[in-house]
């Protein structure tokens, strides 16, 4: 099977994307619909483009099938939250919980692996994320929460719960060791904690919760930003992977360092930037330099060495 067929529905996510977004919403970074961008940032294109970096080779027509279900999420931002919002969103959480249902069970016939293990949960998250979706269309708001933290809880589990895990658990197998196997283990119980934090803050309950869980999480992730950058080093990458690691990982540094000052807002407030300010710049720099960087340098490593691969019996 070639590259190709698994890239190119992210570059028709891609298309749909950039009209989308330069031809209807046009939002500036401090614009609640400057979420949408990045959440379906990750719908439209890192995810259609990452099935081999998550070792799943699905047929052609389930990787079409993906982005026709993300066209449809997007599409249910048009019209207002409702019964049909509601419809034309199921069938991206449909497409999510199979998703992670398959990937469940190949996990829970495996040993256990911390790097695999993170690299199956980029394929579960994200189906919180899709039912975080389904609410937010439907003008359920669920726990009380607003229906801006519900879309950010959604965008939550479709990046911290996607392209973190799995990176770090390409990290993990590319650069095996207690460091990466901690960041691993970190990130696994960071991403659901957080959302507990969260959800513990806005009840007024334990509120030592969410600054311990986002602690977790921040420190997993620093190490993955500190993998990323190590990668830059690995033998026989070409200076454009290398940028990319680079970009990738010091634009997780930078964001988890955002993140870690919000989490402590209740001890430190005077170090916590704005929400929407928070989201123009640690969201922009986990979508576009973490996310899209660090996908693009992994999928261009993966390629070059399967190339190699392929000639090298030829060599002998």
């Amino acid at each position: 099977m070639s590259w190709g067929r698994f890239i190119h529905p992210a570059l028709q996510g891609a298309l749909v994307w950039l009209v989308v977004m330069g031809g209807w919403w046009r939002p500036y970074p401090q614009d609640p619909v400057w979420i949408l961008g990045l959440l379906f940032m990750s719908i439209m294109i890192l995810m259609p483009g990452s099935h081999a970096l998550q070792r799943r080779h699905p047929r052609f027509w389930h990787s079409q099938a993906e982005v026709v279900c993300g066209f449809l999420q997007m599409t249910a931002f048009f019209v207002a939250p409702g019964p049909l919002a509601l419809l034309m969103s199921l069938p991206w959480f449909i497409y999510r919980a199979w998703w992670a249902v398959e990937t469940l069970k190949e996990l829970l016939h495996s040993s256990f692996d911390p790097a695999g293990w993170m690299i199956g949960a980029a394929g579960i998250f994200p189906a919180i994320g899709a039912a975080w979706l389904l609410a937010n269309r439907l003008n359920w708001m669920p726990f009380g929460f607003d229906a801006l933290i519900v879309l950010l809880t959604a965008a939550h589990f479709h990046h911290a719960g996607f392209t973190l895990p799995l990176m770090a658990g390409l990290c993990g197998k590319a650069l095996p060791g207690m460091f990466s196997r901690s960041a691993c283990l970190l990130i696994l119980a960071g991403v659901p904690l957080v959302a507990t934090g969260i959800t513990c803050t806005h009840f007024h309950l334990l509120p030592w919760v969410e600054p311990v869980a986002v602690c977790v999480l921040v420190t997993g992730a620093l190490g993955v930003a500190m993998l990323q950058m190590r990668m830059a080093f690995q033998p026989r990458h070409s200076v454009w992977i290398q940028a990319m690691f680079w970009i990738s990982g010091a634009s997780l540094l930078v964001a988890m360092l955002l993140a870690l000052s919000f989490g402590l807002r209740s001890v430190l407030p005077q170090w916590t930037l704005p929400m929407p300010t928070m989201w123009a710049v640690h969201g922009s720099l986990n979508t576009f330099g973490f996310g899209l960087c660090g996908l693009l340098a992994w999928s261009a490593k993966q390629r070059r060495s399967s190339t190699a691969l392929s000639k090298g019996p030829a060599q002998d």
